[in-house]
């Protein structure tokens, strides 16, 4: 999916969109509050003006007394100082309003708990996912982190649907394990499915993942081996 960050340092103002809306690209998504910024930019508009109009007098000064030349460099830079200025705020004020970079299902949580909330320059806020390109994240545990090459079979158990299976192949598995939000560790694995399916974006569900064929003694005294080596030592 597309991550939508936050363009600068500000405040949320609101949505504009709901949870799981499908959403058209260019469509507006989420506002920031932009009190600050429109003050500061008519701040620098009054500015630009201001120098404007000092390097027009004296411009007109240089054309009688050649004395005056000399400050035309000076002003003339000053000029663009503060157009540079008003036109980076200006931006700022466009993406204050942000816009979806593509269609898709907007993905956030509860918009309540968003707003008013002060973010820094590239926060995560939402996603937009697009409905026909799904594929299966999955979490390998570090204690069952077999070896899973490319293309082996992955199947996927929703919550919702337990009994209609989910077929996929793996397409790859990180080579750092990360923390959970429970505090466990383990390996993110992301499948592709075999088939399109109808299932929403979001579900959640197991993951079953085979590997590669071992003996059934492996099979069977691996993880209490490596349980032993822990307290062991060996």
């Amino acid at each position: 999916p597309a991550v939508i960050r936050a363009p600068f340092d500000g405040v949320v103002a609101g949505f504009l969109v709901k949870p799981n809306d499908f959403v058209k690209s260019g469509q507006p998504l989420f506002t920031f509050d932009d009190a600050t910024i429109a003050s500061r930019l008519e701040v620098a508009r009054q500015a630009l003006a201001t120098a404007e109009a000092e390097f027009r007098q004296v411009s007109q000064q240089a054309l009688g007394d050649a004395k005056y030349k000399s400050q035309l460099v000076v002003l003339a830079g000053k000029v663009e100082e503060k157009r540079a200025e008003a036109e980076y705020l200006q931006g700022q004020m466009e993406r204050s309003r942000v816009l979806s970079p593509r269609e898709g299902v907007a993905l956030f949580d509860d918009p309540t708990e968003w707003v008013g909330k002060p973010v820094v320059t590239g926060e995560r806020i939402l996603r937009v996912a697009a409905p026909g390109q799904v594929e299966v994240e999955g979490w390998l545990p570090v204690g069952d982190a077999i070896p899973l090459e490319p293309g082996a079979a992955a199947t996927l158990y929703l919550n919702a649907t337990p009994l209609s299976p989910v077929s996929a192949r793996v397409r790859y598995v990180a080579h750092d394990a990360v923390a959970r939000p429970d505090g466990t560790y383990a390996y993110r694995v992301r499948a592709v499915l075999d088939a399109k399916t109808d299932h929403r974006v979001g579900l959640k569900g197991t993951v079953k993942l085979a590997g590669g064929w071992v003996p059934l003694v492996y099979w069977m005294l691996r993880r209490p081996v490596a349980v032993v080596r822990q307290f062991v030592g060996w």
